[in-house]
């Protein structure tokens, strides 16, 4: 996906996931930063880079 389209998506779903109008949507700010190995959390632990990177193949 790319950073574009990340953006349109979290723009679109968060208002709807709050409940607001999509007149709320410049409410909503996306940032993306990259992550460092080890940083992401998942299911209660900390996952490495290509553990999550195979979750999103699978």
């Amino acid at each position: 996906m790319t950073p574009a389209l990340l953006v349109g998506e979290a723009t679109e779903l968060v208002p709807a996931a709050a409940g607001l109008g999509a007149d709320q949507a410049l409410r909503v700010r996306v940032l993306i930063h990259e992550q460092p190995d080890r940083t992401w959390g998942a299911g209660g632990k900390i996952m490495r880079h290509t553990e999550v990177a195979g979750l999103a193949t699978d």
